[in-house]
Formats: structure tokens, C-alpha cells, sequence
């Protein structure tokens, strides 16, 4: 089975907007299946943005987001719901008129930041149902098949000012079924000669490898180091890697029209690991890193 894991879940908004709350019962009802942060680089971006504050590196955000893996919720429940909310309890640094501001600011963030696919909105004020929602909502994220994981790189890139990101990255693993692999991929009528040949080289590699053909002539062991693809085209590098019966393949794309091809590079990478697993004897389960370092639209 493919899965597509939640590394961070961020949940955002302005104070009084049930953020605690909301933790504490998706906690509750998942049993802790998620690693749950209380705000995010958006707040800090916010903040700093409010008070004037300077950033060391201002990309902070960019680069969190830019990690598929990470989801983000932003509560923004109406004003008058938030402004109850801070009559009941308080608060230490804020007026309502300062609130207001940081609230105003979450909205005008949220439209922004509501076209990623890894940006959740929810303005309701029910905690409860909320909590509910999202539970389902991630556990039907994190079972993908490959097309939705393309959709995915593709719509984060359109959403971008200049229609690309740089950097890019998504982790997936598969539990050594590999239930979406397929040979034909290296038929595709524009791509199959260039997957081809990446496929060969990285097999014969490994091949090699264990036959001692290499310049020491030493023969490597399943879990070499030297399992390596590396060229100057668009899929520039990829390294396999097992350890405990767990295959990491990681891969570096140079430039992706995500448009277009990734969704074939997709489909051809996830072949391409399926047969490093079968070669190198995986029992245990594959992890795949896919690291772009310019993903675009043109």
C-alpha cells in the first residue's frame, strides 16, 4: 500500500480561534497518530509582519510549506464568535482592538495560502465537528494513489507567483506491494526511450555492484553505498540505500514541467523503486524522497 505520511500538522489562527482545543480532540480521537503543532512559520510570518519585527531568513515559510508532507489547518471562525471567546477568558498581550488586527491578518493570509493543497480552511466554530473532519480528511490524504500525489505537485506549483517552486519535496512509502507499479511505463510514446535508459543504467549499476565490477573490484553488499544514477537531465540523480530491510530511494529531479510529465516521472520512478526493492531483496518497506529543485509549469 502506498502512503503518503503527515510529518507536521499545523494548526493556525488568531488567538481565541480553538486551536488548543481542536488539538486535544483530534489527539483524543486519532489516539496521537499525528505529531500536532500549536502555530506555525505562517503565525511568525504574521507576527513579525504586526510588530515589525525583522527575519533572519525570511523564506522560513516558504521552505516549510514547500515540504508536501507538512499540513496545515487554519481556523478562522466569525469575528463576533472570536470576540466571545475573549470576553469569557482574556488575554494576557492582547486588547480586542489588537485581535482584530491579528485576526484580519489571518484572513487576509488564508486567502492567500487556500489554494495549496496542503492548506486546510475551517470557519466554523464547532471544535468537535471540525475535529471529525479533519481526522478523516488526513486519513484519506495519507492513503493517495499516484495520480492524486501528481494533482498535488502540480496544484501547489500553479499557486505559485511565478508558476514555480523552488525547492520542492514529498515522502512516500510502500509497503513492498507496490500495487500501482507497472512495466509499460517504459513503452510511454514520448518518455519510454529516456525512462529506458535510466532504468537500465540504474540496474545494471546494482548488477555490477554485486558482481564486483567497479574500479576496486571489490564486491559491495546489499546495503552499498554505490547504488547510484546520476546524469545532467531532468531525473540528475537517484541513490538506492537498504538498511534493515527498509529501502530508501531517493531521487533529485533538476526541473519538472508538472504539467505535463511529472505524472509520468511519477509513475516511471515508482516502477523504478518497485524493481530496486525486488533487486536488493526489500522486506521490510521502501521510502521514496522526491526532492525537486526547480518544479514548474511553462
Amino acid at each position: 500500500m502506498l502512503v503518503f505520511p503527515v510529518k507536521n500538522l499545523f494548526i493556525e489562527g488568531p488567538d481565541c480561534s480553538g486551536k488548543t482545543t481542536l488539538i486535544k480532540k483530534i489527539h483524543k480521537l486519532t489516539d496521537f497518530r499525528w505529531h500536532i503543532a500549536d502555530r506555525s512559520q505562517i503565525s511568525r510570518k504574521i507576527f513579525a509582519e504586526i510588530y515589525d519585527r525583522s527575519l533572519t531568513y525570511a523564506d522560513h515559510l516558504h521552505l516549510e510549506m514547500c515540504d508536501l508532507n507538512n499540513q496545515y489547518i487554519i481556523l478562522l471562525p466569525d469575528w463576533n464568535v472570536i470576540k466571545e471567546r475573549f470576553k469569557e477568558r482574556g488575554d494576557e498581550l492582547h486588547t480586542l482592538a489588537s485581535l482584530r488586527v491579528v485576526y484580519d491578518k489571518f484572513q487576509e493570509t488564508a486567502t492567500q495560502l487556500l489554494q495549496c493543497p496542503n492548506v486546510t480552511l475551517f470557519q466554523q466554530s464547532d471544535t468537535d465537528d471540525i475535529a471529525i473532519r479533519a481526522a478523516s480528511y488526513f486519513d484519506i490524504i495519507e492513503r493517495p494513489v499516484l495520480k492524486e500525489l501528481s494533482m498535488n505537485v502540480h496544484d501547489f506549483v500553479k499557486q505559485t507567483r511565478d508558476r514555480e517552486a523552488l525547492p520542492l519535496q514529498f515522502t512516500i512509502y510502500d509497503d513492498g506491494k507496490f500495487e500501482e507499479a507497472d512495466s509499460s511505463i517504459l513503452s510511454h510514446p514520448d518518455e519510454g526511450e529516456y525512462y529506458q535508459m535510466i532504468y537500465n543504467s540504474l540496474m545494471n549499476k546494482i548488477k555490477n555492484e554485486l558482481a564486483g565490477k567497479n574500479e576496486y573490484n571489490r564486491v559491495e553488499s546489499l546495503d552499498s553505498r554505490r547504488f547510484v544514477y546520476t546524469d545532467n537531465t531532468c531525473i540528475s540523480f537517484i541513490h538506492a540505500n537498504k538498511r534493515d530491510g527498509i529501502i530508501d530511494f531517493n531521487v533529485v529531479i533538476r526541473s519538472s514541467n508538472v504539467r505535463d510529465i511529472f505524472e509520468h516521472d511519477l509513475r516511471f520512478l515508482y516502477f523504478l523503486s518497485s524493481s530496486c526493492y525486488t533487486k536488493l531483496k526489500g522486506t521490510s518497506k521502501m521510502r521514496m524522497r522526491f526532492n525537486f529543485n526547480s518544479a514548474h509549469i511553462v
